[in-house]
């Protein structure tokens, strides 16, 4: 590579630190890693690290690898032609290569099972089709939504003609039974008693910090009075601050939202649709959408057509459900819109398929070109921030919101020890799960609001936005006043230690 990958978004980071435990995660937790399916987790535990390189890192980039041989494969299988494959492999790859997300990882992975899928229904290779159920798999673990996205979008461009035998009947009854063991397992891993508290935080939680519920008690702020609460801790809320029972209680916070009514995203479902097709001029993704449009034009079809429109309609509706213009996810949908045409046999030499390889490398080149530029500029950054904060104490501190630079800290290609020895006592989804810092230190009486009212204070990065809140929840809730006992010895490179001072 010409330039080392790094973590597209920090779930990754969190991810990994889960499976390994390490950062946010206790050590000797089960790897529960909420997004992806729990045996993924013991999956990517069981990968022993080598030369620093941590084994959820080995299978992502191991992952992405068997994703991006199946593809190449796949099409030079099926007639595309040796430079057509390259180029579309690599416009195709480059991105999640440099920028791994699980996400984009997992719909990857069913852009080749499809191809694979492909390969079957012409040749009718054994190999073929065991290789497209296992990726499909694959790609279910990691991250299931994507997985069947990618699948809904791709069902009009397979041929179905393989479905009459009894060889191919079996293999999807035993991907389907696999699958469907895999999801009753991960349900299960989180119904322990250990659980109840995050599971009954979850689905009340989601609707303000995903789906904007704040707005509407914004607008109702005698509900919010009538219920204990202050604008404050609903601002808190959103920003992710659920370590006050009294304030991250799921049966007032569910009665107080009940009572403002619907959800802001059905006063905005248009304008969140819109969104949606706007995203897709996004720089990550303009170039995949012109392959599509043109392979479409240049080798029409009705499959084609109809996968277009499945996927125009799906993120439409994720817009309507208050979730719009997600790029990981659109991503590896675009990209096997891209390669679609090529999926098509037609004369090697025509004018249509030259004109098609030719755009291909264009694309190819532009989206290379774009990806490092991107790829170098944040290496860049990210010596910066890992400089800044070189130091970092090794005894717990509070991270909230965006403060902490996750992606530049821990490089996929891995830490150094001292980074590993790091205890973060993370503000966010995983705050209440029994793996994590934030849990353990609670449960040993050093939790956050213990350590704010203590003498010492509490260890803290945070946004000036984030501590200004803090500000307001220690006057209101402790009739006190927030003082900084302590500044980080680099500006915004270690944390600052904060106190509620009460009886003032």
């Amino acid at each position: 590579m010409l330039s080392p990958p790094r973590w597209e978004t920090n779930d990754d980071v969190a991810m990994s630190m889960v499976t390994h435990g390490y950062g946010i995660a206790a050590p000797g937790a089960p790897p529960y890693l909420m997004f992806s399916n729990v045996l993924w987790g013991y999956m990517a535990r069981s990968i022993p690290a080598f030369g620093g390189l941590l084994g959820y890192s080995t299978a992502t980039i191991g992952a992405l690898s068997i994703a991006c041989a199946a593809v190449t494969y796949g099409m030079l299988r099926l007639g595309a032609g040796c430079v057509p494959s390259l180029a579309a492999a690599g416009l195709l790859f480059v991105r999640p290569m440099l920028f791994p997300q699980f996400t984009v990882n997992a719909g990857m992975l069913m852009v080749a099972a499809a191809i694979l899928w492909c390969v079957h229904s012409v040749e009718r290779p054994a190999w073929a089709l065991a290789a497209s159920a296992l990726l499909a798999l694959l790609s279910y673990l990691i991250r299931s939504q994507e997985c069947l996205l990618v699948l809904a979008v791709a069902l009009p461009l397979l041929s179905w003609r393989p479905l009459r035998s009894r060889r191919v009947q079996g293999v999807l009854l035993a991907v389907c039974c696999a699958i469907a063991a895999a999801a009753i397992f991960d349900h299960r891993a989180y119904q322990a008693k250990e659980w109840q508290e995050f599971n009954a935080l979850n689905p009340v939680r989601a609707r303000l910090t995903d789906f904007r519920a704040g707005e509407s008690l914004r607008k109702r702020p005698d509900i919010v009075e009538r219920h204990g609460y202050s604008l404050n801790d609903v601002a808190l809320m959103e920003k992710w601050f659920f370590v006050d029972p009294g304030i991250a209680d799921p049966v007032k916070l569910d009665a107080m939202l009940a009572e403002a009514g619907p959800l802001p995203r059905q006063d905005h479902a248009w304008a969140n649709a819109l969104i949606s097709l706007k995203a897709l001029g996004h720089p990550s993704l303009w170039v995949f959408v012109v392959v599509g449009v043109l392979g479409a034009m240049l080798r029409p079809s009705r499959g084609l057509f109809m996968a277009w429109a499945i996927f125009l309609a799906a993120i439409v509706a994720m817009g309507f459900l208050g979730r719009p213009g997600i790029i990981r996810v659109y991503l590896p949908v675009v990209s096997l819109l891209a390669i679609a045409p090529l999926l098509q046999r037609t004369s090697a030499g025509s004018v249509r398929n030259r004109a098609l390889c030719a755009v291909l490398l264009l694309a190819a080149a532009a989206n290379a070109f774009n990806v490092l530029s991107e790829s170098r500029s944040t290496n860049t950054a990210d010596a910066h921030a890992r400089a800044r904060v070189a130091g970092f104490p090794d005894y717990p501190v509070v991270i909230w919101g965006g403060g902490f630079p996750f992606e530049a800290v821990y490089p996929v290609l891995g830490a150094s020890q001292t980074v590993l020895d790091y205890k973060l006592y993370g503000l966010g989804v995983s705050t209440l799960a029994p793996f994590s810092v934030a849990r353990a230190e609670d449960r040993a009486g050093r939790g956050m609001i213990a350590r704010l009212l203590a003498g010492e204070g509490v260890p803290l990065v945070a946004s000036d936005e984030e501590i200004r809140l803090l500000g307001v929840y220690c006057r209101e809730h402790h009739g006190g006043q927030l003082q900084q006992t302590e500044r980080p010895l680099k500006a915004g490179g270690g944390p600052s230690r904060y106190r509620c001072v009460q009886g003032r």
